[in-house]
């Protein structure tokens, strides 16, 4: 039986009201602190959760219709019990459903437009992320012509679409055209990158 998440249901229709698509929040559940992301760019949305000290470990979860999600952790079941056994709670078995359970019940209810992330928190805090990880801010578009054979690679598209947002990953796909990335904040936005093109093409 999968775990039904009604707090990240909570949360989701609490972000649909102030238009966000991502939420960055913090959890404690025995002896751990996590650093979540709640990501509805995902689809399915995706919840991973980052402990929080010295060497952080990174849980990813599908959250599937219905806000849920299954009580089986894979591989991640030894680290995960690991990270929770470390503190006061040592000898503690890691039952999943229980502890999605706890999890759910420490997520917050309400979205805030203070836990939008940044950038360089989304490339922190989702490690599935592997291009130009040193790269977080946008700085340009590169288009491709048809004739070059060349297109977005698929990680180019991921981070594309976790940094910036499903409709700046639809408009590479519709446009062949790369996300550029950079190290350092350049103040410029997919958008009007876009607009700057669309304007050079009609002076073409």
């Amino acid at each position: 039986m999968w775990v039904e998440m009604t707090n990240l249901k909570a949360l989701h229709q609490s972000m649909l009201r102030i238009k966000t698509d991502m939420q960055q929040f913090q959890v404690k559940t025995g002896s751990a602190s996590f650093d979540c992301l709640f990501s509805t760019r995902d689809a399915p949305f995706v919840l991973t959760l980052t402990s929080r000290g010295a060497s952080p470990k990174f849980f990813r979860f599908d959250v599937v219709g219905g806000y849920k999600i299954k009580p089986y952790f894979g591989e991640d079941y030894s680290e995960l019990a690991a990270l929770l056994n470390s503190g006061a709670n040592t000898g503690q078995k890691l039952i999943p459903r229980n502890f999605l359970e706890q999890l759910n019940s420490a997520i917050p209810s309400k979205a805030n437009e203070k836990n939008v992330p940044p950038p360089q928190e989304i490339i922190r805090l989702r490690p599935d992320i592997t291009e130009q990880r040193d790269r977080p801010y946008f700085d340009t578009w590169m288009y491709w012509t048809q004739e070059s054979g060349r297109h977005p690679s698929t990680e180019n598209l991921e981070k594309t679409k976790l940094v910036l947002g499903r409709d700046a990953w639809e408009y590479s796909k519709e446009m062949n055209a790369s996300s550029k990335w950079s190290a350092k904040e350049l103040g410029r936005n997919w958008t009007s990158e876009e607009a700057n093109f669309k304007e050079s093409e009609k002076e073409k």
